[in-house]
Order: C-alpha cells, then structure tokens, then sequence
C-alpha cells in the first residue's frame, strides 16, 4: 500500500493515499485563461515519482533528471511486507535509496549504518529492486540474473503504467516489449506456468541460432562452408591425400648444410658452359669464313696477263716484261703468304674451340654433381615452407571435419528444437487444462469488469499457439479508442482483484488520465465506481489522475461521491498550485 509522496523542497504538494479510491485532479480555475493548462500541472509527474522510488532507470536530461530538479528528493512511504518504511531517492544521487523503517522479516536483512540500528539503510539500485521483487510478487533474488525469467520492473508496469505507449494494449505496458516478455510476463501474473513461455523463448533463440548458421552455410560466408555434407565430404578426400604427399615429402626431405653455395655453384656453372658456348658459336662462324678463303685463295697464271695484252695487240720491252714477271712472284708470295695466315689462324680456332669444348665438359659435369646434390637435398628454407605448407593442409582438413560435424548436428539440431517445440506444446496444453481452476478466475474477473461498464460481459482468451501463450481481450462494441481503453482498464483491474489470490503483495494500481481519454462519460463514471468497489472489497488501492472536465458528475450513480476520494487537487491559478510548486522551462 502506499501511503504517501514528499520531498525534500517546501514549494512540493504532498500527497497522501488511503485504501481504496484515490483521485489525483488537475483542475481549471475561474480566473485562468484559454491559454492556460492542466497538462504541465504534474498529474504524470506524480506517477514518474513513485516509478523514481520504485526503481526505475534514469537517463540523464529525461525525466525527473534534469537540471532544476538536480537537488531534489523525493520519498516515498509504503508497507512492505507488513512494515511501514519510507524510501528516499535523491536526483544527484539516483543509484542510492534511503530506507527509514523497521526492514523485520525481510529475506536479506540490510546492515544499518550503526549497531544500533537507528540511522537509515542505504541500498543501491540493484538491492532494492531485487527487495521490491520479492516484496511486491513474491520474486526469489537467485531467479534475477536469469535471461527469461520475471522481472520486476516489468511486472510492476502493469500495475504502474507510464507513457501513452502503455495504454495501447493490455498486455504490453511499452510498445518496444518483446514477445517473449509479454508472454512470460503475463503468464506469470494470470497463475499461469511461466516456465513454459521462458522455455518456448530458449527454443525460440535455438531456432533463430539453426536459422541463422544454416544462411551461413548456404550463403558460403563460412571459410570451409560448401552447402551440403557431401561436397565437405569431397574436399575432406582430397585434403588428406594431399597432407599425405606432403608428410611423405617431409620424411624424405634432406637439408644440405651448404645447400646455397651449391646452388650458387650450380648457377656459376650454368653461366660458364653459357659464355662457352657462345664463344664456341662465334668462332665456328669465323673458322668457317677462313676455310672458305682459303679454298679460294689462288695465284694468278703466268700466261694469263701475256696473252691479256697479246690479245689487246700490246707489245711490251724486255724492262717491263721483267718489272711484270716480278709483280707477279711478288703476288704470288702475298697470296702464300695470306693462305699461311689462314691456315695457322684455322688451327688455332680449332684448338680453341676443342679447349673450349673441353671446359664446357667439365663444367657440365661440375654442374651436373652439383643439381645431383641439390635434386637429392634441399635448403632449410626450403623444408620450412613445406611444414608451413604442411601445417596449412591440417588446419583446413581440420576446420572441414569441424564443418562436417557442425552440419551434421545442425541437422541434428534442427530435428532436436522441431521435436521439443511439438513436445512443450504438448506439455503447456495439458498444463493449462490442469490450471483450468486457475485461470477461470482472471477470465471470470474480466468478464465481471467488462460486464460492469457495458452490461454485456467480455471475454479475455488465453490459447496456446505454435510460438506459446497468445492473449487477447474481447469487448462487445469494440473499435473505438474509448473501448480500446476500457479493455486495458478491464484487464489491469483484474490483475489487482487476481494479486491476493496469487499470494502476491502487491495492492495498488495507478492509472494515468490518458486511460480516460476518448472515454464516454458513462463508462468513465462506471470505471472509476468499479475500481472503487474492486479496491474496497479486496483492501487494495487504485490511484489515477484526471483533469477536471473529465470526471463525469452527471453520470454517477446516486449516493457516489467523487470529492471525497479526492487526494490532492493541482491547479492553474499559480505556480504554487502545480505538484513541484513552481515552473521552469525544459
């Protein structure tokens, strides 16, 4: 129950709540003017303070965290457990709540700051959310860390809504909220086994898991990946012949501790028997030009230039015959003397060629030791690349049995998340129809809600679906936002009526003026008398805001009287008559 909002600032209008009904109005003075207006007067402020106290997260320049609240504090007074305690959040500090108050029979007892326990408790956010989860619904702290298990946070939303996004569907109090949540959530506060939508959630995420590998797979976005076990199976083959060629190279591989010089020996030899030959190439050429002058290196004739001149009829004296006759010896002996020059010239090219040619066979066998060795060893060099090689070879057989025994539970895994999905349907079915006796009650308490404001009752469905829980409300003449809004009031009504039969502590229940809007009138009057009957049979509270032309006086049932159960009234005439008693600009 809770009991009371203060804070630490005069200019603040406390409020104090009572079981039952309790109305927070905004209303219009006479002396205000069209420009004036009841939205900034702090009715939604009210219900983000008592989320502040309870927990909630804080974004630094949203909310209550912003700068002319900076020095603020808020607290909160409610009964826990049976002990009335006071709970203070500063805005500068909002990871540290103050407790002040008797904490007896709480589950994890919070040391005090003296021995004697007079001064207040300090908690961080963590402790005393885990404390509100177990005072409020009975939540275990070991049940927190969990990834699909009830939240606090979440369960009290639907008890303490915030935000217009929280008034668009029953079962979700953010429009962001998860499947998995809605379902889970829900389930847990209708007595439903929630266990089963956690588990529906796991399976979902191995199912998205499977999906999401098998896209890799057939994509090919995976190194090894092929699409199909069999071309996995192929290339599997063909890597471990080829690692067995490269161990077998590897056994047999000889290092030669001078394998470089030799190469180097090798080439040097290669390079020589070239230049050799080349020389042999030139010469052979010019060998072959000599002996064809020599072949045709001849002396003239001596009757050749006589009957030469004979025939021209040239008589020559015995002088000039002897000047002829020794032109021609000396002609003779140029000609001997070339043709000597060729011939010694072509035994020097011979035997040059055969030196040459002798080299060139030495060298050739020199380099012919040389590849032996180098055929036969190998460099150091040489043997780590092949091991690096080798070590790759093993790495990639490797990854594709890997791969192969991935795609083959893959398959497995499919088969596996198929057959538990089919086995926990089974499973919830025949849970929910043993909770018959269950949830006949919250459909029971919707259906007298629904039947309360538009004399025909709804219906609220609870199925179990391919994916798990599904919900939905039903309400005759539905399709107008008023109606849409009475299902949400409805359902979370019924949740306040369904608490103490759940065992769960939690007795209040807070609504927002944005329930009432689009509303008509008559169903207003008999929402707000609904809640005040639901809240005083069952020693629990509801507490909305309204604006003032929203409170339907002409429409109540006689003998009901809505002042009375008004708690505080914020006004327009001044700064004084808002929640924080002042103004300031965001």
């Amino acid at each position: 129950m809770i009991h009371s909002i203060t804070a630490n600032h005069p200019s603040f209008n406390p409020v104090e709540f009572t079981p039952g009904l309790n109305v927070i109005l905004a209303d219009r003075t006479e002396t205000s003017t069209q420009k004036d207006t009841r939205n900034g007067l702090g009715k939604s402020t009210l219900i983000e303070i008592i989320h502040f106290c309870l927990g909630s997260n804080v974004q630094k320049g949203q909310g209550l965290s912003i700068e002319p609240l900076r020095d603020w504090k808020f607290t909160l007074e409610i009964t826990l457990v049976g002990n009335r305690v006071k709970v203070t959040r500063a805005v500068a500090r909002p990871n540290i709540f103050v407790i002040d108050g008797t904490t007896t029979g709480w589950i994890d007892q919070p040391d005090r700051e003296d021995m004697f326990g007079e001064k207040p408790i300090k908690l961080k956010l963590d402790q005393w959310r885990a404390h509100l989860g177990w005072a409020l619904f009975g939540l275990s702290p070991s049940d927190q860390p969990h990834s699909y298990t009830p939240s606090f946070r979440s369960l009290l939303s639907y008890f303490i809504r915030l935000g217009n996004d929280a008034y668009d569907d029953p079962f979700r109090h953010t429009r962001q909220q998860q499947p998995w949540d809605v379902q889970l959530h829900v389930g847990f506060l209708l007595g439903l086994n929630w266990e089963n939508a956690a588990r529906w959630q796991e399976l979902k995420d191995q199912e998205k898991g499977v999906k999401a590998f098998s896209q890799a797979i057939k994509s090919g976005v995976t190194e090894y990946a092929r699409g199909s076990v069999g071309e996995l199976e192929a290339e599997r083959v063909q890597l471990e012949s080829q690692l067995e060629q490269e161990s077998h190279a590897l056994q047999n591989f000889k290092v030669h501790p001078q394998y470089e010089s030799i190469q180097q020996e090798a080439d040097r030899a290669t390079a020589i028997i070239h230049n050799l030959t080349n020389d042999n190439v030139l010469d052979r050429r010019r060998l072959a030009r000599y002996r064809e002058s020599v072949a045709a290196e001849k002396p003239p004739s001596d009757t050749a230039i006589d009957e030469l001149y004979k025939e021209a009829g040239v008589v020559f004296l015995e002088a000039t015959r002897r000047t002829i006759a020794e032109a021609k010896e000396f002609h003779s002996k140029i000609v001997e003397n070339r043709r000597a020059f060729l011939e010694m010239e072509i035994v020097r090219l011979e035997r040059q060629i055969e030196n040459r040619n002798n080299d060139i066979r030495k060298w050739t066998d020199t380099r012919a030791t040389s590849l032996e060795i180098l055929r036969t060893h190998g460099a150091l060099q040489e043997l780590t690349k092949l091991q690096e090689r080798h070590t790759g070879t093993q790495e990639r057989l490797e990854g594709v049995r890997t791969r192969i025994s991935e795609v083959r539970n893959l398959t497995a895994q499919k088969r596996k998340v198929l057959v538990e999905k089919t086995e926990l349907a089974q499973i919830t079915e025949r849970d929910h129809e043993q909770r018959r006796d269950v949830w006949n009650t919250p459909v029971r308490f919707f259906n007298d809600n629904s039947q309360a404001l538009y004399k025909t009752p709804g219906h609220l469905v609870i199925d179990i679906g391919g994916s798990g829980f599904k919900y939905d409300v039903e309400i005759n003449r539905s399709g107008s936002e008023g109606v849409s809004k009475m299902k949400i009031f409805c359902f979370d009504l019924m949740l306040l009526q369904l608490m103490p039969i759940r065992n769960n502590p939690i007795d209040f229940l807070i609504h927002d003026s944005g329930l009432y809007d689009g509303v008509d009138s008559r169903q207003r009057a008999l929402a707000l008398e609904r809640a005040c009957e639901v809240s005083e049979a069952t020693n629990t509270q509801y507490i909305c805001t309204l604006n003032s032309d929203m409170v339907p006086r002409d429409d109540f049932s006689a003998g009901f009287n809505v002042d009375k159960y008004v708690r505080l009234t914020l006004t327009d005439k001044s700064p004084s008559g808002s929640l924080l008693g002042f103004q300031f600009e965001m």
